[in-house]
């Protein structure tokens, strides 16, 4: 029993490094995005605004799409631990790049790495999922999934808020006019990335390796490029309505929040005259807070069961929320700065609502799926949110070279709302 209690003990203790190591990857991805994103809002006017926005953001998301069979496979064939720290290391050397392009004013290509830096996550992302399990076991699964995601939650939080603390204070009051110029100006800022990559990789390298199964199929490159994996993956997900329509939930969401993302900045900086990144990050950050107060409230109330009404009420909430953005913002006797805070009280509550949904649904999902194919669910699910995602991004792209304003596109956001929640929730209705 002692012997049993010791094991657990030193679990915890190699968790909570692991803990650390997903915690700055999280800090470090998001760190050169808001640099990057920054810099757009500091250049630019709103559409091309909107569009380099949503290009950055899509930069993010394609490695996941394009990565997601062979990551997995990866994690699968290999020690988690052995991904995971080439994966910091890679981060590391690519953060250096980064640096290196800040300190000569090199916008193009630092606008590039994001796309580098993106790929090394989504190779990353599996091992460190997976090797949740392996170091806590199956019952500590829940509780290691849910520090997992607390974790995330609070890096983006605190990255969105940091980072652009850092740009601002390097800035100062330097009226730029170019990328390339601001890039110079907050390069000290790479050292920063490489610094905190460099923890990031010591870190994994004090997670430990417990002996697991590992396969010894080969990866199939003709499998992959005649869609056989994705198609097996897919047929999974849709053999079960309440999975599929769990699934469909949460990727409509993402995909809204993503617009959210790519629009709000020049939205804030057309309507309500916001000059300071930071503002407009604390606003987005915002949604991060409520996602968090969500989840705690979904799961507070959901101890013993699934809570079936926490969908509706939190799709409900969302979708108010998505319709009151733009309307708020046009309503022209409401001051400048009423307005802003209204509006980013809105986005708080619409995180709110997306973690009151998204906790019953991901319940629903797991409960749902086959023990022996939840494996083979979650990366279906993963793949179809970023899917979700990215196909949301080039709709706003595509509007926004058609001149259509930041309004507009709030509006569409809020008509995908409507239509895709009525949708599934009459579904699950249907058949729960």
């Amino acid at each position: 029993m002692e012997e049993s209690q010791q094991i657990s003990r030193e679990r915890s203790v190699i968790f909570s490094i692991y803990l650390v190591a997903v915690f700055l990857n999280a800090f470090v991805d998001l760190g050169h995005k808001i640099i990057i994103q920054n810099t757009i809002f500091m250049i630019y006017g709103e559409q091309q605004q909107i569009i380099l926005t949503a290009i950055v953001n899509a930069m993010i998301l394609v490695p996941f799409i394009l990565l997601f069979t062979l990551s997995g496979h990866l994690s699968d064939k290999f020690a988690k631990t052995s991904v995971m720290r080439f994966s910091a290391f890679s981060a590391v050397i690519i953060t250096l790049g980064i640096t290196y392009c800040y300190y000569n004013g090199l916008y193009k290509t630092a606008f590039g790495f994001t796309l580098l830096l993106a790929t090394q996550s989504a190779i990353y992302s599996p091992a460190k999922m997976g090797y949740i399990k392996e170091c806590l076991s199956k019952a500590g699964l829940s509780r290691g999934n849910a520090l997992h995601s607390s974790v995330v939650l609070i890096a983006i939080l605190l990255g969105t808020v940091f980072f652009s603390y850092l740009f601002e204070a390097f800035l100062g009051t330097m009226q730029a006019s170019s990328p390339e110029e601001i890039l110079m100006k907050i390069a000290p800022v790479g050292w920063v990335l490489v610094g905190l990559s460099t923890v990031e990789f010591l870190a994994t390298l004090g997670t430990r390796f417990y002996p697991t199964k590992l396969i010894s199929a080969q990866f199939s490159i003709p499998k992959l490029i005649s869609f056989k994996y994705l198609a097996s993956n897919f047929k999974a997900m849709r053999s079960n309505e309440i999975v599929w329509y769990s699934i469909l939930g949460t990727a409509i969401f993402w995909g809204m929040s993503q617009n959210l993302v790519a629009v709000i900045p020049a939205h804030a900086k057309v309507n309500f005259g916001v000059e300071s990144p930071l503002v407009v990050n604390a606003m987005l950050a915002s949604s991060v807070i409520g996602i968090m107060i969500g989840a705690f409230l979904s799961g507070r109330k959901s101890l013993n069961f699934i809570r079936i009404n926490n969908i509706y009420t939190g799709s409900i909430l969302i979708t108010v929320c998505a319709i009151l953005v733009p309307v708020i913002s046009s309503l022209t006797f409401i001051p400048n700065s009423t307005a802003l805070i209204l509006v980013t009280s809105v986005i708080l509550l619409f995180g709110v609502g997306a973690g009151m949904m998204i906790v019953p649904l991901n319940a629903l999902m797991q409960a749902h799926s086959p023990e022996d194919g939840l494996g083979s669910m979650l990366a279906g699910k993963n793949w179809l949110q970023n899917i979700a995602m990215i196909s949301l991004l080039i709709f706003t792209v595509i509007l926004a070279n058609l001149s259509f304003g930041s309004e507009f596109i709030l509006y569409f956001n809020a008509f995908i709302a409507v239509a895709g929640f009525s949708i599934v929730l009459k579904k699950l209705k249907a058949i729960l």
